[in-house]
């Protein structure tokens, strides 16, 4: 370990990991492909030495003050968090740091955190909407060359990245689950109509019935709020049918925690009786009894493309304009009637 008279350098990292100072310097700033043997060797090095570069230097030789700002809608937002993580693991692992701020949706402190966060000269904004995806427009200040990136949320008014999960597919999942479970009369109990996931996650749910060679039935399908007391109310109408269903998809875990509710108050027997899946992944949903299977929305994955994207259009100048939607993933557990994995990791299905 050296002392602070004969401080760490670059070269002594080179040195250590075996590689040229020109190599460690790319791992540092990211800026070009380094292989992940030698990035982790480098890494290695680093933290053995204890080294720190000096991001003021560097922050003054680049012209850069290496940090991005990220405004969100709903800082308490049940999926926030999550991408925030995302966001903040791929700044961090690039020397950037991330100012946030909490505009509760209106345009005026948005454009107030704006103007904030383009006096601290940020090099990029995140926007990200906490609670719902939704079509919005240009961000509340003009930004001029500042990049944006929209994450749960997407714009036509100007020209930016926008990263959506995948909702549709993530339906399909589900009901591709239910039906290799044997299930053939496959109920389906979804959000309100205002929501753009409920019309998605529709859309897989009759995919997957066709694709699987099952009518469509909209007797069927019930909608309503997404708590669990609609699940409750929604699954006690359905099984009231003279043919009810023998399994449930249910568009939220809220839905499918009332759903589990009912049917044991009925009597039912999940999944023996009744196949149930939930979509979102809440952290309840594995506690339940049985164990929900349900849909994992790629919130941590959505906010490191959004860093990853931002860093790019920064770093390297990069433009991406498109509509990224990430596939969601299969968590299999008990109540879908499918034997479940001893390892829950093994239970992971990417669509």
């Amino acid at each position: 370990m050296k002392n602070s008279s004969n401080a760490v350098t670059i070269r002594d990292v080179a040195q250590l990991a075996g590689v040229s100072p020109a190599t460690v310097s790319k791992v540092l700033n990211g800026t070009s492909y380094v292989s992940a043997e030698t990035r982790d060797r480098v890494q290695a090095a680093i933290d053995k030495l204890n080294f720190r570069p000096n991001t003021i230097a560097r922050s003054l030789k680049k012209s850069r003050t290496l940090t991005i700002g990220l405004v969100t809608d709903d800082l308490e937002g049940v999926f926030t968090m999550s991408m925030m993580r995302g966001v903040e693991e791929v700044a961090s692992a690039q020397g950037f740091s991330v100012f946030l701020c909490n505009s509760y949706g209106q345009m005026a402190r948005e454009k107030a955190h704006l103007e904030v966060l383009m006096a601290k000269q940020v090099e990029g904004i995140i926007l990200l909407s906490g609670y719902r995806v939704r079509e919005r427009g240009a961000p509340a200040l003009p930004l001029g060359e500042i990049p944006v990136v929209y994450l749960y949320q997407y714009t036509h008014d100007i020209h930016a990245p926008c990263i959506l999960p995948d909702d549709v597919g993530g339906a399909r999942l589900a009901v591709q689950q239910l039906v290799t479970a044997g299930r053939r009369r496959i109920g389906f109990i979804n959000g309100p109509p205002k929501y753009e996931a409920t019309h998605h996650r529709h859309q897989g749910y009759q995919e997957a019935l066709v694709a699987a060679g099952l009518a469509y039935d909209p007797a069927l399908v019930r909608t309503g709020k997404w708590h669990e007391q609609s699940g409750y109310q929604l699954t006690h109408d359905l099984m009231q049918l003279p043919e009810p269903p023998d399994a449930l998809f249910c568009a939220s875990d809220s839905l499918a925690v009332g759903a589990l509710d009912a049917l044991h108050e009925l009597g039912r027997d999940v999944p023996d009786d009744v196949a149930l899946v939930g979509f979102d992944n809440r952290h309840f949903a594995q506690y339940q009894r049985p164990p929900l299977t349900t849909i994992k929305l790629p919130l941590v994955e959505m906010g490191r493309l959004a860093g990853q994207l931002l860093l790019s259009a920064i770093l390297e100048g990069k433009s991406d304009h498109s509509l990224h939607r990430i596939p969601c993933e299969l968590i299999q557990r008990q109540s879908c009637g499918i034997e479940h994995p001893h390892n829950e990791e093994q239970a992971r299905v990417r669509q």
